[in-house]
């Protein structure tokens, strides 16, 4: 997937925003010929289920160093995606990120197959068209991403930063959720409040200052519009990690 890149796709920072590199990696997934948009295609794999699509459960992207997302003005990004590990009702899908032709990033997502109608989708099988197509290795991305969730408390800790969100309409899909991308611009957003807040903790300042070098999201549940959240924000148990939370409070 060739993206050419334009103003809007740079950040107050004059830097490419991770959220649009999580959108143009699933449009690299959607363009394979079995999923397509609206996942018509891959409703039609034996056997057919019209109602078949795919949900995020995590993702993540590793840069090959840190501020190299600064790099990006003048070039285009290309996104290469293949199928990585295959589970019973999962698939992992890999990604190779490139300014022109330099490699600047890798990463994944691991996606559940579902079926069924919004807000009551259950996981189903994986087609065996697309069991044929796993790769016989495991992924070093997708292993440091679930060591890296694992190790994630499930709460935050008590006194953590803290953030009002309310879902936007603008960002559900066509699942009637928020977009997986949704929570990356969330976490972007509480790092540049974090850095104009003069009373935030001196730490967390220096923290959210940093560079990324990676960015790592699981999924737990679905949020949809008008959902009111609470971002919160600490200092993460790794050297320069930054942990959130993003807590529905209401309905």
């Amino acid at each position: 997937r060739v993206q050419a890149l334009n103003q809007q796709d740079l950040d107050r920072n004059f830097s490419l925003a991770t959220t649009h590199l999580f959108k143009w990696m699933q449009a690299a997934r959607m363009d394979m010929p079995w999923m397509q948009p609206g996942y018509r295609a891959f409703g039609l794999l034996d056997p057919p289920l019209p109602s078949r699509r795919l949900l995020v459960a995590s993702q993540m992207v590793r840069l090959v160093h840190p501020g190299v997302l600064a790099e990006a003005a003048g070039d285009e990004v290309v996104t290469r995606c293949e199928v990585g590990s295959v589970g019973r009702t999962s698939i992992e899908f890999r990604y190779r990120i490139f300014f022109g032709e330099r490699l600047v990033g890798s990463g994944c997502t691991t996606m559940v197959v579902v079926a069924g109608e919004p807000g009551r989708l259950k996981a189903t099988p994986v087609p065996e068209a697309v069991r044929a197509l796993a790769s016989s290795s495991e992924g070093d991305d997708r292993t440091l991403l679930l060591t890296t969730l694992e190790g994630l408390p499930k709460e935050a800790p008590e006194g953590a930063y803290t953030l009002p969100l309310v879902v936007r309409y603008s960002d559900e899909d066509v699942n009637k959720h928020a977009n997986h991308s949704a929570l990356p611009r969330y976490f972007e957003d509480a790092k540049e409040a974090i850095l104009a807040d003069q009373g935030a903790p001196a730490a967390l300042r220096e923290l959210a200052g940093q560079q990324l070098e990676a960015v790592m999201v699981g999924y737990s549940s679905e949020a949809r519009a008008e959902d009111r959240c609470e971002v919160r924000v600490a200092r993460g148990f790794g050297e320069g990690a930054l942990d959130l939370w993003v807590v529905r409070l209401a309905p």
